[in-house]
């Protein structure tokens, strides 16, 4: 089989992957009265910018403002990003069907360059170091990671994501809630650098700055 051939069968078997990634939060979001739109506008455009920064695999921290605005935030930038909210206008099951097997067949187009508006995959972070070693993205894929989740946890998985990233065919993003990160700490090697962008709210307003550090 060629390598085009090969490229269309893995995009047509490729399917989410539940070791890695889980749909629903670990715990349930707090209802929270909305941010002001100026905050929302500002925190989903600096989200999206590191989304479709064009780099293989980053990874950003979000660490200021209200846990539940927070969270809540994240959660529907997600059901944006990956076409939760397509599916649900779509304006019933027959029309849901067709945009699944729509976006299904895109996928299997491997010479078809990746539209912003393409769905994503998105979850949060769940499984273990041989989940994530194995881990290839059948799309882009946003990750996210849970305050809960435990730092020595966390640290290995962004070793093992950004050594891996060079074999992934689609870009892959992590965001990190509710704890800012070491660079330097999480470098998997002497020679390997992460970089990282910090999302911040400031006044009601949302703006990212990126450092690299290696050891």
């Amino acid at each position: 089989m060629n390598e085009s051939a090969s490229a269309w069968a893995r995009a047509l078997a490729a399917r989410f992957d539940g070791t890695v990634l889980r749909v629903e939060p670990a715990q349930a979001i707090e209802a929270s009265s909305a941010p002001a739109a100026a905050m929302r506008q500002a925190a989903e455009t600096a989200l999206a910018a590191w989304c479709f920064s064009g780099t293989r695999f980053a990874v950003a921290t979000l660490v200021q403002g209200p846990v539940a605005e927070r969270a809540g935030l994240v959660e529907a930038f997600s059901r944006r990003l990956d076409g939760s909210d397509q599916l649900a206008a779509a304006g019933g099951a027959l029309a849901g069907l067709w945009l699944r097997l729509r976006v299904k067949g895109q996928d299997a187009m491997w010479w078809r360059a990746r539209q912003p508006s393409d769905p994503w995959d998105a979850g949060y972070l769940t499984g273990e170091p041989s989940a994530w070693r194995a881990f290839r993205p059948r799309r882009a894929t946003l990750v996210v990671a849970e305050p809960g989740l435990d730092g020595a946890a966390l640290a290995e998985a962004v070793q093992i994501l950004a050594s891996n990233s060079s074999r992934f065919h689609q870009p892959v993003r992590l965001l990190v809630l509710g704890r800012s990160i070491d660079a330097r700490a999480w470098s998997s090697t002497p020679s390997s650098s992460v970089a990282i962008t910090e999302i911040t709210w400031l006044s009601g307003a949302a703006s990212a700055s990126t450092a690299s550090a290696s050891r």
